[in-house]
């Protein structure tokens, strides 16, 4: 059994509680606070008593349809109510949820879904004409449902749901999988991070320590990354845990963020990644907006730079900044309080990730798999109870990845210093040796973005004559700014080594992120090439 709080953190679970399925802690809210609103989606509102009562319809039509206790369950869907609701009628059953990236190609979520041996698809109806494209590629035993209107080869799921009244007995095993997150891909194909009950129960347990949510008596939480990536998930499942009122956003849209922080009373919110606040903030909108609920910024997914902080603390009166690393993989990850104090004194801690959150163990170690001193980088190995069980289907790179005692190995090059602070120096691919020498992304990336004219940037190797791999930016400058390219090398010379700033910069209005916090590399390294003259 799992516990998911413990005794002395101010929780509003009992200290000996201990859960087997990943949805008990928003079923004890359903019984607790039965007409509380557990979740906002535009004009859609539904409390604790409903949103369950939709969960348990929508478990009936899955079991209608022949879903059994392990069985992988895919959706594809936007940020919605019905995405929350789904979830939780895939776990009430014992099957296996399968969240897939609306934003994917229909040859990519056939080959999802027969990766997994899915045995039902559910999607919204705005996403029918992919789905018919996939049909030709899904396997044949695939079964389909819409959520919406129904569609000539899929029956809508809410009119199956009332048909049947099979036993809804809460399904209960800690180890059993629940979820195949799909992570990565832009080097290769996507691989499914296998997570057990038992292991997001321990992701929730150690976020909620970390976000003060527990702390408050009815917190409210707006969400505006995508729920069915790995951080919406945590987000969305923390909330429920701890009796919260979500706030679902979809595309980020800085006006109607700002309407409903005012309306909701928002305590806690979600942007992803930390660039998105700068342009909440400079909406300027915000002066005409109370703010002042707001209690925890939480963002992860991308430098957060001074300027960044100062946007924020500069806009949120009452806020504290939560910063955080972590992975599909990892589960949990590493944290920090960013403070005003640290603002003010120009702390260096503003470029640390944090410390481990509690339960987690972490090891810098080189390509030997030594450790290597306090200071140096080396690649970052982690162990937690919330560490996935491997990748669906892929035993070898499972066994490349984790280690027989149980380390993982995360694939970022970090460094930690002497008081235990860990600081991201780079993705291990993603450092470029130019004139022998090692130049981190993230360093560079984060050296750019300090620049107050700077909105954005992306930064990559690139061949070059003379250096064989050199450093080069693509920046989107902050709107109304006129940057050149000389401007922003003399600006990193005051935070990198000379050798360190990028030799080439490339200038575009927008980077194309998407609600993700993600860029289209290929099409951005394209555009590069194209336009820049060596």
């Amino acid at each position: 059994m799992v516990k998911l709080h413990g005794q002395n953190e101010g929780a509003k679970v009992s200290g000996a509680t201990t859960y087997a399925n990943i949805i008990e802690p928003f079923l004890e809210n359903v019984e607790k606070h039965p007409q509380r609103v557990a979740c906002v989606c535009g004009e859609i509102t539904q409390t604790y008593e409903q949103l369950d009562t939709l969960a348990c319809k929508i478990a009936r039509a899955f079991r209608n349809r022949g879903v059994e206790t392990g069985d992988k369950v895919a959706y594809l869907m936007e940020n919605s109510v019905e995405l929350i609701a789904v979830y939780l009628a895939i776990q009430r059953i014992g099957a296996v949820a399968v969240p897939l990236n609306y934003r994917l190609i229909p040859r990519e979520i056939a080959y999802l879904t027969n990766a997994v041996d899915a045995k039902l698809l559910v999607f919204a109806k705005k996403f029918e004409e992919k789905v018919v494209e996939s049909r030709r590629d899904f396997n044949p035993e695939l079964d389909l449902l819409a959520v919406g209107a129904s569609t000539p080869f899929a029956p809508r799921l809410f009119d199956l749901s009332e048909t049947v009244e099979p036993d809804l007995e809460l399904f209960r095993d800690e180890g059993a999988l629940s979820r195949v997150q799909f992570t990565g891909g832009s080097t290769g194909l996507p691989k499914g991070a296998c997570r057990t009950h038992g292991q997001d129960l321990a992701e929730i347990r150690v976020i909620l320590r970390s976000n003060a949510m527990l702390e408050m008596d009815h917190p409210v939480v707006l969400i505006q990354c995508p729920l069915e990536h790995h951080g919406g998930h945590s987000w969305f499942m923390c909330a429920l845990s701890a009796g919260a009122t979500i706030v679902i956003c979809g595309k980020f849209d800085a006006r109607a963020v700002l309407d409903q922080i005012d309306e909701h009373g928002v305590t806690h919110m979600i942007l992803l990644p930390p660039t998105t606040y700068v342009r909440l903030v400079r909406d300027g909108g915000v002066s005409s907006h109370d703010l002042s609920t707001v209690r925890i910024v939480q963002s992860a997914a991308g430098a957060m730079t001074p300027e960044i902080v100062r946007a924020i603390y500069g806009a949120f009166p009452n806020a504290e900044i939560n910063y955080g690393w972590g992975q599909s993989e990892s589960g949990s990850g590493i944290t920090m309080r960013l403070t005003r104090e640290m603002l003010e004194e120009d702390s260096p801690l503003l470029d640390a990730l944090g410390k481990p959150m509690d339960e987690m163990e972490i090891r810098i170690v080189d390509d030997e798999g030594d450790d290597v001193a306090p200071g140096e980088p080396g690649e970052a190995l982690v162990k937690s109870p919330a560490v996935m069980s491997g990748y669906y289907g892929q035993p070898e790179i499972t066994a490349n990845t984790i280690t027989p005692d149980g380390w993982l190995h995360t694939g970022d090059v970090m460094r930690v210093d002497e008081n235990g602070y860990y600081y991201l120096c780079a993705r291990k691919k993603d450092m470029i040796k130019s004139g022998g020498e090692n130049v981190f992304i993230n360093e560079v990336q984060t050296a750019i973005l300090r620049n107050p004219d700077v909105a954005d940037c992306v930064v990559f190797g690139t061949s070059d004559p003379v250096m064989g791999e050199a450093v080069a930016a693509v920046v989107q400058p902050v709107k109304g700014k006129t940057l050149t390219a000389q401007d922003v090398q003399e600006a990193c010379k005051a935070y990198i080594a000379s050798y360190k700033k990028p030799r080439y910069v490339l200038f575009v209005d927008d980077l194309g992120r998407d609600d993700a916090g993600k860029i289209r590399m290929k099409n951005v390294v394209a555009y590069f090439d194209a336009h820049i003259e060596k």
